[in-house]
């Protein structure tokens, strides 16, 4: 299954969960002037959490996941990647692809995967530590096509 890429836009990604940048009218929870502006952009409970550092190699796959019980960001660091995402994965039709160039956190329970345009794509991840993995077999592997 061939998907285009789009840029990463609040309004498009929203269905999924947030881009970690601020927005216009987001005011700073703690400000320095001529310092510094810190926002709080996710607030979540959770028991535990886990940093992972994820070494992204494949082009295409086969299987999404997601993960019920927990929201899940990811910050790329180095490489290009694509971020595949559903909220219905038998729906293929429903699935969309985003150039992750910029750090987001997915909803619990939305279906992922990525891939790395370069060869090699590192990212950040950030999850509950109790996380459940599922897993959707895809009939055919996901393959992107980037535009511009």
């Amino acid at each position: 299954m061939k998907l285009v890429v789009r840029s990463l836009e609040q309004e498009i990604f929203k269905p999924f969960g947030r881009v970690l940048e601020p927005w216009s009218q987001e005011i700073p929870e703690v400000t320095e002037p001529g310092a510094f502006d810190f926002f709080v952009l996710f607030k979540e409970s959770a028991t535990s959490w886990q940093v992972g550092y994820l070494e992204q190699k494949a082009d295409a796959f086969c299987r999404l996941e997601c993960h019920p019980n927990t929201p899940e960001v990811f910050v790329p660091l180095k490489g290009e990647s694509v971020i595949v995402l559903a909220n219905t994965p038998v729906q293929q039709g429903q699935i969309t692809a985003f150039r992750l160039d910029k750090p987001v956190v997915l909803n619990c329970g939305v279906w992922h995967g990525v891939i790395s345009l370069d060869g090699l794509s590192e990212i950040l991840i950030v999850e509950n530590s109790d996380v459940i993995d599922e897993y959707f077999d895809l009939e055919k592997p996901i393959d992107v096509s980037v535009l511009g």
